[in-house]
């Protein structure tokens, strides 16, 4: 319709229909991303955004007391009826519906995660643990750039128009899920899942708590407590209608990181894993992981994202053991670990919020949210493209580093091991073993393995020791300086009447002991006792 026929309309129409018609007009107007300056100049996606917050409990476990970050217990704030889970979802929604909401709404939030009731009293709680904890967040290279947050600072922050809208009805379809979990949520990454939920994706955010307080504990246990709640957080994402269980990445930050690498390494339902300034490439943090039973890193299989700044800590030769996923490393050489999370659009309204730093951390900070953007739709969605493409690099001058390691062949699982056994002989698994080493996988079976195989051989498929002599003369050619395979090839092969090959294995078993640093101190100890006992045996 044409400007001279609307108003030729207009001029037969009465006043009251007009006033009606402008009245709609005027509720019907959408809001633009200029709106919403704490977005930046973040390229929103098509969609409208809705954000809910879901409060639940798991009623097997106990209920947590919240804890701030120096373990101050505030007994008041525990709830009764089980452990606790607050949940914060954004999702694409439809146009128009749900509530405003200022940052406000997500800061408040902190103050009810171990007991759901709103009140005044909380959210002056939680205003206050945000000023803390920001506080507790700057820049570790700059400080001597401190910068206290205030009353006024903090004002400014909560006052700012966010983009999702409250209880926003969602829109028909179901879409792929990212889970980020993080210690601050729902305050520290909402501008990154508002981001993700404008593309097409539904956004999960929660805080992993510890075994006896609401905050995570720094240790081996302490990461396989919160992969335990990620998993019942993704257990409750999984009842919704819109969301693909198909498609499902995790998206985290900081220790978070090796929680997301422990989840992936126990379930395969996870397709990505986004370490953003994650510890996941620190030896520390490696350490916690390896201290794990569960955590088995070969499989990890699904892509990786590491995207990392300047720190003494991180390296990413701590990942190179990683061999079954690809690899994507993106170094953002004027960035720091927390500006990757709100705190880098922030620093535009307070400057220096968590410290000084070399470059824009408003600029780092969207340019790590597209780059997060095109791994997930390129791995998730399976949309073609060029992560690291040429033009989007160069025009980003806070990467001065990308590179790749791709991912080697991923060896069949145990379940598939055994069958091939039962059907075609050990033969086949032999052959299985040479493939895999003549494509360039210099270890194609892990250590783990060789152990749970060699058991489920000891039961009725090996009686003359046989198959597992020949199982750990694979082991001693991908492993050659482990005391604990060149002792079972000893004794399989003084089962097999093999003395000489036995003695010689035990001598060089017994001068690995002490040198091998996968043992723990009572296994040298008991294995040591053995190989002595049976290599004396064997020369009398």
């Amino acid at each position: 319709m044409n400007t001279h026929l609307i108003l030729k309309c207009i001029a037969k129409m009465n006043y009251k229909v007009l006033l009606i018609l402008l009245v709609i007009l005027g509720c019907q107007k959408q809001d633009t991303v200029e709106d919403f300056p704490i977005m930046g100049d973040l390229p929103i996606g098509e969609y409208p955004v809705g954000f809910q917050t879901l409060f639940t409990h798991d009623l097997s476990k106990n209920a947590v007391p919240f804890s701030d970050w120096n373990g101050n217990l505030s007994y008041d704030h525990i709830a009764e009826n089980g452990r606790q889970y607050q949940i914060n979802v954004w999702y694409p929604a439809q146009a128009g519906s749900g509530d405003a909401m200022k940052y406000a709404n997500y800061v408040d939030l902190m103050g009810r995660q171990t007991n759901f009731s709103e009140s005044e009293e909380q959210k002056a709680f939680a205003r206050q643990t945000f000023i803390a904890q920001t506080r507790d967040l700057r820049n570790i290279l700059e400080e001597e750039n401190k910068v206290e947050l205030n009353t006024e600072q903090l004002n400014q922050l909560l006052d700012l128009d966010v983009y999702a809208r409250l209880n926003a009805k969602a829109t028909e379809g179901k879409y792929p899920v990212v889970i980020y979990p993080n210690g601050g949520s729902p305050a520290y990454q909402s501008i990154t899942c508002e981001f993700l939920a404008s593309h097409g994706y539904v956004a999960v955010a929660f805080s992993p708590k510890g075994r006896f307080s609401s905050v995570m504990e720094t240790s081996t246990i302490g990461l396989e407590v919160a992969v335990d709640d990620l998993e019942f957080v993704l257990g409750k994402i999984s009842e919704k209608s819109n969301v693909d269980m198909h498609q499902v990445a995790i998206l985290a930050n900081a220790i978070s990181s090796s929680v997301g690498a422990a989840a992936v390494s126990r379930n395969e339902k996870f397709k990505a894993l986004i370490s953003l300034e994650g510890g996941f490439i620190s030896a520390f943090e490696q350490r916690l992981l390896n201290g794990s039973p569960f955590y088995q890193p070969e499989n990890i299989q699904a892509p990786i994202l590491f995207i990392y700044s300047p720190h003494p800590s991180i390296d990413p030769k701590y990942t190179a053991h990683l061999k079954y996923a690809d690899r994507y490393y993106a170094h953002f050489s004027k960035m720091s670990e927390f500006a990757m999370l709100n705190y880098g659009m922030f620093d535009q309204f307070i400057p220096n919020i968590i410290g000084a730093h070399s470059g824009n951390t408003k600029k780092g900070f969207e340019t790590a949210n597209e780059m997060i953007l095109r791994f997930l739709n390129q791995k998730v969605k399976g949309k073609p493209g060029k992560l690291f493409d040429d033009s989007f690099i160069a025009s980003r001058d806070h990467i001065d580093t990308t590179f790749v390691l791709p991912g080697l062949k991923v060896p069949p699982n145990m379940a598939v091991l055994k069958d091939t056994f039962v059907k075609d002989g050990f033969d086949a698994v032999e052959n299985i073993y040479r493939q895999l080493k003549s494509e360039g996988n210099s270890q194609p079976f892990s250590m783990d393995f060789y152990t749970d195989y060699r058991s489920w051989l000891a039961w009725k498929k090996d009686e003359d020791y046989a198959y597992r002599l020949r199982l750990y003369k694979l082991a001693y050619d991908s492993y050659p300086e482990s005391a604990r395979i060149n002792y079972y090839v000893a004794y399989y092969s003084m089962k097999r009447k093999s003395n000489e090959q036995a003695k010689r294995f035990y001598r060089q078993a017994l001068s690995l002991f002490e040198s091998d640093e996968d043992l723990s101190t009572y296994e040298k100890s008991r294995l040591k006792t053995y190989a002595t006992e049976e290599l004396n045996s064997l020369i009398k």
